[in-house]
């Protein structure tokens, strides 16, 4: 520290001014070398980072390998400087959108960083299993995936578990090999492959058949929908691809009409290169950090009925759909419609889908009930879950579903209930606060 800074820092003291890195680290961050990221500054985040680094660790192997809001250890770059500087479509500093967490525009997404300082505060280690019951788009999973934690993701929306599987997939493929293929096989024929008209007929899920694996949902959509296979390669390649096929296609869709309008083999073409870029991105970064990846599982299955043995999960982080002020099924009808599902019973199982104006509040409200209730029987006593929602407005009123939780807590099986609000800066008009929810069994 030079004399000057020094100077300030000691009038700051004088003055009765706390310094933020002494308040999160209890006055260790100048012995272990710590800095934060430049863009940490709300208070959600000095709280979080507060409650990561208390929760880890002090050896500085393992803050700078799991760390989440410190740009630096004992003045080396951290795993998250690193991983967040494979950059995605849409990246906002280091929060969120970085590695394969931007594949595929699913609305309603939570930022990987959060995540995984949450997922350090509850402690969860390489032998412990995370679970996500409303897994969506697969953050919690990708964030496990570059922690080395194993973890399972559960969602009621089949499109969204093979979304999910892919994304989750995609982290450990071998690049050099993938972008060898391509060329091989080159883009244009890719893009006819995947465009052509001539489809099986709708593929219809039953949800007798729920707790099958996205795995499985994947193999089968290939024997469906593509009874022509063009080109061999692993299962892994080709969903991907299907995968670029599918964020062209929602690009095209939601872009149509607008300046940004483009035909869909050149949203194919530039989403492909961007795919790539990432991939590769992804491959150099985590051999650079030598990471061993597991690879997470995802299970078409319900929320209100988890697939899981009582106190059998280390940890659950998740985030109940904002159904009632995002229509999932429909935001997503091309995806649903392109794999060939038949969605006619979706809008009846999926929590925040069901009933109209009062009747669908209380009926979510239900709904989270006995999800939490389920949580709390898959989780392992003295394990926690946390819980990031939204505050809406409906029909003119704001809900507080935050505090509902909290009340609820010890009625649904936890004994330790608090939260902590974040604003949503340019969020949606009736979604302006988010809330994590953190619950102890």
């Amino acid at each position: 520290m030079s004399p000057r800074a020094k100077t300030l820092f000691e009038a700051r003291k004088n003055q009765g001014v706390t310094d933020v890195l002494d308040w999160v680290t209890n006055r260790e961050g100048q012995n272990l070398g710590l800095k934060f990221f430049d863009d940490v500054g709300q208070i959600y985040e000095i709280q979080l980072a507060k409650m990561e680094f208390t929760s880890l660790p002090k050896d500085p192997a393992t803050l700078k390998r799991r760390l989440a809001y410190f740009e630096e250890v004992l003045r080396e770059k951290t795993h998250h400087y690193y991983l967040s500087s494979v950059r995605g479509k849409g990246q906002i500093g280091h929060t969120n959108q970085y590695l394969t967490h931007w594949f595929y525009p699913y609305k309603g997404k939570f930022h990987g960083q959060m995540i995984k300082a949450i997922l350090n505060f509850m402690g969860v280690k390489e032998s412990s299993l995370v679970l996500d019951p409303f897994v969506g788009s697969g953050t919690t999973l990708i964030e496990c995936a570059t922690l080395g934690v194993p973890s399972v993701g559960v969602d009621i929306n089949p499109a969204l578990c093979v979304v999910s599987q892919i994304k989750c997939d995609a982290l450990s493929l071998d690049y050099p090999a993938f972008e060898e293929f391509v060329r091989d096989v080159t883009p244009a024929r890719i893009f006819r492959y995947f465009h052509r008209k001539e489809m099986t007929p709708l593929w219809h899920l039953t949800f007798s058949r729920l707790n099958y694996d996205a795995k499985d949902l994947i193999d089968e959509a290939w024997e469906r929908r593509f009874q022509k296979e063009e080109f061999k390669s692993p299962i892994e390649w080709r969903s991907l691809l299907m995968l670029v096929y599918l964020h062209a296609l929602s690009d095209y869709t939601y872009l149509k009409g607008t300046n940004k309008e483009r035909t869909l083999e050149q949203f194919f073409m530039r989403d492909l290169e961007e795919y790539s870029d990432t991939v590769a991105g992804t491959f150099n970064v985590l051999r650079k950090l030598a990471l061993q990846i597991p690879k997470p599982r995802v299970v078409f299955g319900d929320a209100l009925h988890l697939p899981m043995d009582s106190n059998s999960v280390d940890g659950i982080v998740t985030s109940p759909p904002y159904s009632i002020a995002l229509d999932y099924v429909r935001n997503d009808q091309h995806l649903l419609d392109y794999l060939g599902i038949d969605a006619t019973d979706l809008r009846q199982r999926m929590v925040g889908l069901k009933g109209n104006g009062e009747q669908k509040i209380a009926l979510y409200d239900k709904d989270i009930r006995r999800s939490l209730i389920e949580m709390a029987r898959v989780l392992k006593p003295g394990c926690w879950a946390a819980i990031v929602l939204g505050d809406v407005v409906v029909a003119g009123i704001r809900t507080n579903f935050c505090d509902r939780i909290i009340q609820q807590a010890s009625d649904t099986g936890f004994s330790e209930a608090w939260a902590l609000k974040r604003p949503i800066l340019g969020g949606y008009a009736r979604l302006r606060y988010e809330y994590v929810v953190m619950l102890r069994k």
